[in-house]
């Protein structure tokens, strides 16, 4: 299971390139594309990369700094979707702390996220991987909502993934 997360990642690189090669396209139907706006799982994937406007706002500059301290203020994460924010002060014990925030659909849900095991202490039907830092749950109308923290110190992680996702299931 954990190479079809690793394919879809490339997959999801591969329709950034996609997307830097045909700059200057319209988004519109083409012709490797239906018409008629139908997509696969595939093409929610790629979605994922497409910025949709207000995503760093799902967090405010003080939720952010008190996790990470400075940071850039937030840009559209390429990789998860949404906003990712990331700190200014340089690597800490190896590492350059960042927050990352979004909303996906169940596909792009599907697609991408390290999904993990059952956590407490947030939304119904919430999993946390500790690997990667990634709390998900159910929001919005079928959609899912992640935070992905990635700080230097590993004892915190779950804490804070969960203490912003409160945050964040209290705003969509």
């Amino acid at each position: 299971m954990n190479i079809f997360r690793k394919l879809a990642h490339v997959a999801i690189v591969g329709g950034a390139l996609a997307l830097v090669v045909g700059c200057g396209s319209d988004g519109g139907p083409t012709s490797s594309g239906p018409a008629d706006g139908s997509g696969t799982a595939d093409d929610a994937a790629s979605a994922v990369t497409e910025a949709k406007g207000g995503e760093c706002e799902r967090l405010t500059a003080s939720e952010v700094t008190d996790v990470i301290g400075p940071n850039d203020g937030g840009q559209h994460d390429y990789a998860l979707g949404g906003c990712v924010w990331t700190a200014t002060s340089g690597a800490k014990d190896g590492l350059v702390e960042a927050i990352s925030a979004t909303i996906l659909s169940k596909a792009e849900y599907e697609a991408v996220a390290e999904v993990g095991e059952p956590a407490t202490g947030s939304a119904d039907g919430a999993t946390y991987d500790t690997t990667h830092g990634e709390l998900w749950f159910p929001c919005r109308s079928g959609d899912f909502c992640g935070i992905k923290v990635k700080i230097s110190d590993p004892d915190k992680r779950k804490d804070v993934a969960t203490r912003l996702g409160k945050v964040l299931q209290g705003r969509v």
